[in-house]
């Protein structure tokens, strides 16, 4: 009933978040989280994660709710009658000590949302991880943000960070810029801007 990605433990790569909803009262099933192997395979860690939850699923987002550079999922919950009810989700990503960047991205002559824009980020070091994203709101039943919080897996540094505009059909690079920030790039200025955000401090 609902589905959505993000990348989970900042590996670099997209793991994805399932809704097990259905309208029947009887039906009872866990919402899954897979895990993105190395873009080669997926694995299951709903148990280990501690995300099983039974309670019908269905829209699912997936974002940095507490700008933690941690990507947590916020799912609906409850089924389709008044004795199947139950009340939204969220679970919030404890972290994996994996640097990260946020990138949002300001449009001009492309939509101000940017969206369709794709961003390409290359790592530091010997076998540089590279990460692709594409400005979109996710799944179709369920929104993630437009701003794109990126893990870097073992990287000290971002070398280069790339930004395809759709509709000017122009392409801005910048080099070697720190992790762990959230940065704001608008289309077809020369540098970027460090954005303010503080981790939201959550109540235990």
């Amino acid at each position: 009933m609902g589905s959505n990605f993000g990348d989970f433990d900042n590996d670099g790569f997209l793991d994805m978040y399932l809704g097990t909803g259905e309208p029947s009262l009887s039906t009872l099933i866990p919402n899954r989280m897979f895990k993105n192997m190395e873009g080669k395979r997926f694995e299951e860690i709903t148990g280990s994660a501690g995300v099983g939850h039974l309670q019908k699923g269905h829209g699912v987002a997936c974002g940095d709710w507490d700008r933690d550079g941690n990507t947590d999922v916020f799912i609906v919950m409850g089924g389709a009658v008044d004795g199947d009810r139950y009340h939204n989700i969220l679970f919030q990503n404890p972290g994996h000590d994996r640097p990260w960047i946020t990138v949002k991205l300001v449009g001009q002559k492309t939509n101000r949302a940017a969206l369709g824009a794709r961003i390409k980020v290359v790592g530091d070091g010997e076998k540089p991880l590279t990460v692709h994203r594409h400005i979109s709101s996710g799944s179709s039943f369920g929104g993630n943000p437009l701003q794109q919080t990126i893990g870097m897996g073992e990287s000290k540094k971002i070398a280069t960070l790339e930004v395809h505009w759709p509709t000017s059909q122009t392409t801005q690079v910048f080099h070697d810029i720190d992790l762990n920030q959230a940065i704001e790039i608008t289309e077809g200025e020369a540098g970027f801007k460090k954005l303010p955000w503080r981790a939201v401090a959550v109540p235990k």
